[in-house]
């Protein structure tokens, strides 16, 4: 081809016809801007298809991320409200009436204050693409600037959450250990509402003098004031996590819209 115009070019020069050689000249260098633009252009087109490919792909994953962690917010919610309900018949008992209920159903109460639930945060798919870069894949603009929130937000609630940890993993459980048999509360103690109901765990005998003295416990207003703490924070870190579940559901939303 290039042979084929270079020919018709000399034809012209050896002819004289220098006026019919510019416009010819001109001519050939419109087509070969118009095949170079249409070159680029099918290359984007190509490219862009390529892009919405990996987006639909990543938009997958991050769906099946975004399930998961609705998933558990809801079974921690369910935890957390367990230890809510118990703290609050807890607080319902006096030194004086204890003494009316058995030990099966104090240690049973109390053993629901054991409870330390915390996020996993396993969201593998969203910390590749921001770490990478391919946030930018991302066609929809509120679903991106969503995505790109998610972290601080999840941030927020864990801090609640590993203070109340911190607090259950020190005072709380040492309060509790001077007044309630440790063996007595493990004997009952249910992992509630989650995947599984019952695990065994293995303790050492208790020593002949070592008993439960709820009366003693219920006495103590520092623990009281440490488990409404407890209890306090737990509310608080629900209602954070009940934003999240909202706004991980919106997410989905919005990528099954895109994924169609």
């Amino acid at each position: 081809m290039i042979k084929f115009f270079r020919k018709i070019r000399q034809n012209l020069l050896s002819e004289g016809k220098t006026g019919k050689y510019l416009k010819y000249a001109f001519g050939e260098i419109i087509l070969v801007m118009i095949g170079i633009l249409l070159a680029l252009q099918v290359n984007s087109w190509n490219q862009k298809r390529l892009d919405r490919i990996e987006e639909k792909k990543i938009l997958r994953s991050l769906k099946q991320d975004f399930k998961n962690s609705v998933e558990e917010f809801e079974t921690l919610n369910l935890i957390r409200r367990d230890l809510i309900l118990a703290a609050t018949e807890i607080f319902k008992l006096s030194p004086e009436t204890v003494d009316e209920y058995s030990q099966t159903h104090l240690d049973s109460l109390f053993s629901k204050t054991l409870s330390g639930p915390t996020f996993n945060n396993k969201s593998g798919s969203l910390n590749v693409l921001l770490t990478s870069g391919k946030i930018n894949l991302i066609s929809n603009i509120a679903l991106k600037e969503i995505l790109i929130e998610w972290p601080g937000d999840v941030a927020d609630m864990i801090e609640d959450e590993v203070n109340q940890d911190e607090l259950y993993k020190g005072r709380y459980l040492d309060m509790l250990g001077k007044y309630v048999s440790w063996n007595d509360l493990v004997k009952v103690f249910t992992f509630p509402r989650a995947r599984f109901e019952k695990v065994t765990i293995e303790t050492l005998p208790d020593a002949p003098f070592v008993t439960s003295d709820y009366s003693a416990l219920l006495a103590d207003m520092e623990f009281l004031n440490v488990l409404n703490r407890r209890a306090t924070t737990c509310i608080i870190t629900n209602q954070e996590t009940e934003m999240l579940i909202e706004k991980a559901k919106e997410v989905i939303q919005m990528i099954d819209f895109e994924i169609k």
